[in-house]
């Protein structure tokens, strides 16, 4: 394929002739090429973070600003999914920590909260509590890593964990016996772990998927 012509990079093209093709200045083609490729799926990737769906369209819009301006960081050869999804979770938890640090707008304070304008001030810029940050943080990272699941574990992760759907009832509505569906939970359990394990010593109550 002729990297150097724009309409080629319209056919069916690798991610990475397109990413190519962003490089050598046909960023118009190229990058509505690969948002229609992965636009809906960071979308669904983002929305599960930040649980916000006018944050995650932001969020999403971000992303494929930072692919058109920083293309450059990706490194020819390497995983270029992997690459922009790690992109779009570094946004989304960019875009947490600052809604964190936001002051509260006055219209969600009540009239009666207080009649001393120094305390009004004080509840407008108080810092956000550390922990609550890592917490959210560590959510933020949870509801992605179980995003980046294979499928047949995330499925009976989000009906046995999430649902609370016994592994019998589960194996049942997937045509699965209850013995495959107790290992996928296990197998999906130890991902997360690895995945995780740097935010959970700094938390002061592990999540029940954990325990």
């Amino acid at each position: 394929m002729a990297l150097h012509d724009p309409v080629a990079c319209l056919a069916a093209a690798t991610d990475e002739e397109l990413v190519a093709c962003l490089q050598r200045g046909a960023s118009g083609p190229a990058l509505t090429r690969l948002e229609a490729r992965y636009g809906k799926r960071i979308h669904h990737f983002v929305q599960g973070m930040v649980r916000d769906p006018h944050l995650a369209q932001d969020v999403t819009q971000e992303v494929f600003e930072k692919l058109l301006l920083k293309n450059d960081l990706y490194k020819p050869g390497t995983n270029f999914r992997a690459w922009l999804f790690e992109v779009a979770r570094n946004q989304a938890l960019s875009a947490l920590r600052t809604r964190q640090r936001m002051p509260r707008p006055l219209s969600s304070l009540q009239a009666g909260d207080s009649d001393d304008p120094a305390d009004l001030l004080d509840s407008l810029t108080a810092p956000a509590d550390p922990r609550a940050l890592e917490e959210e943080e560590f959510m933020a990272a949870f509801h992605a890593a179980v995003a980046e699941l294979p499928e047949h574990y995330r499925r009976v992760f989000e009906l046995c964990v999430r649902q609370g759907i016994p592994y019998q009832d589960a194996g049942r509505r997937l045509g699965l016996p209850t013995g495959t569906v107790a290992i996928r939970i296990m197998r999906a359990r130890k991902r997360l772990f690895a995945a995780l394990q740097r935010h959970l010593g700094r938390l002061r109550r592990p999540p029940a998927c954990f325990q």
